[in-house]
């Protein structure tokens, strides 16, 4: 099954044309880490302040299998 990922604010640049209700479905061949998800989507890792698997918290280095909702956040910023 593949993954739906969705991206928050500006790193949704990096995706011409790219649709907020949609997301991005991407195929997946076994296990996968969220950083390796990152860098094959060409999205600059350090651009990624905050991952969410399925809307729980996740870091880098968990693993990916497919069929996961997987949300992608830019820093934020605000005072």
């Amino acid at each position: 099954m593949p993954l739906k990922i969705f991206l928050s604010s500006t790193l949704r640049k990096y995706f011409p044309g790219y649709d907020s209700r949609a997301g991005i479905d991407y195929p997946m061949e076994g296990e996968i880490s969220v950083a390796a998800l990152i860098r094959k989507l060409k999205l600059p890792q350090e651009r990624v302040k905050i991952v969410m698997v399925n809307g729980a918290h996740a870091s880098f280095d968990d693993g990916l299998k497919g069929d996961e909702r997987v949300a992608l956040f830019p820093p934020v910023g605000g005072g």
